[in-house]
């Protein structure tokens, strides 16, 4: 594969040969792929990629984004999402996850897989959160999903629940866990004191690496 670069921009490419015609520029899985003439002079091409250059690359650009509105992960791991029309529904097969929706927007499917996500894995894992905060005498709360921007959960003291962020339907489950004992942790010790993280030590002794992670990581 080589590659065309042009003003501090490049474009990867790849030239087929066949016995076709004329010349044809496609792309594919993040290269531009080529199909010409075995007679065509690669000199050709790249006069033609040179003259044509801002609108391959604007073209390019986008195609790129196109695939990784089509890709998805889910736990940690990555699927492709292949969509079809009807009623909403999804399941994975192998590396890639089927899904149905009568919306077009893929930023909007993806926020209702992981929601479903979330409640499904809740469900997982709420019984063996609840015996650890029940032995530091902290009583279970509602809990309630959203997509947040800013923040991986909190906890309404005067509502007396949790929010958490759907997004981590995207990461390791190990993190829905810290999520879920840091806004238990509130629960009893409002602010971030030394108790507070004493009691957090207590529900997940190891804790701070977690913590130390979400730091890292950014929410889209």
């Amino acid at each position: 594969m080589e590659k065309y670069e042009k003003s501090g921009k490049s474009i990867p490419y790849l030239i087929q040969r066949k016995q076709i015609k004329n010349t044809y520029f496609r792309y594919r899985n993040g290269y531009l792929m080529i199909t010409t003439n075995p007679k065509t002079k690669i000199e050709q091409i790249v006069s033609f990629m040179d003259q044509h250059f801002d609108r391959f690359y604007e073209k390019f650009e986008r195609a790129k984004q196109m695939e990784l509105d089509n890709e998805i992960t889910l736990w940690g791991t990555p699927y492709r999402m292949v969509k079809s029309y009807g009623k909403f529904s999804y399941e994975m097969i192998g590396n890639t996850l089927y899904v149905d929706s009568r919306i077009d927007d893929i930023i909007k499917i993806k926020h209702e897989i992981y929601k479903h996500e979330m409640i499904q894995r809740i469900n997982e894992v709420i019984p063996e959160v609840n015996r650890t905060i029940h032995l530091y005498n902290i009583s279970p709360v509602q809990i309630k999903l959203k997509y947040l921007k800013s923040k991986f959960g909190s906890y309404h003291k005067k509502n007396k629940e949790i929010t958490l962020n759907t997004f981590l339907s995207r990461l390791d489950p190990i993190y829905l866990y810290y999520v879920l004992y840091h806004e238990y942790a509130h629960v009893l010790v409002f602010n971030h004191s030394k108790d507070f993280y004493n009691l957090l030590g207590d529900l997940m002794p190891n804790h701070r690496q977690y913590q130390k992670d979400l730091k890292k990581i950014a929410i889209l």
